[in-house]
């Protein structure tokens, strides 16, 4: 459990839960197609958005280990 509180997607995860389960909500309360493409359109923000900050951190990182 450590291992997911401390990982660096752990935006993506919450992400993709939250589509997960409002899919789920809309599907068991009445199907709102519309509601489940926007949950899967913000978890796929969620997700290039948190990618992008790590491949950034790692790169800066990355530079700043060469500069020592």
């Amino acid at each position: 459990m450590a291992r997911i509180e401390n990982s660096r997607w752990k935006l993506s995860m919450v992400g993709f839960t939250a589509f997960v389960l409002a899919t789920l909500f809309f599907l068991i309360t009445g199907p709102n197609i519309p509601g489940i493409l926007g949950f899967l359109t913000s978890a796929l923000i969620l997700f290039i958005v948190n990618a992008v900050y790590i491949f950034y951190t790692k790169k800066k990182s990355r530079n700043a280990n060469n500069q020592i």
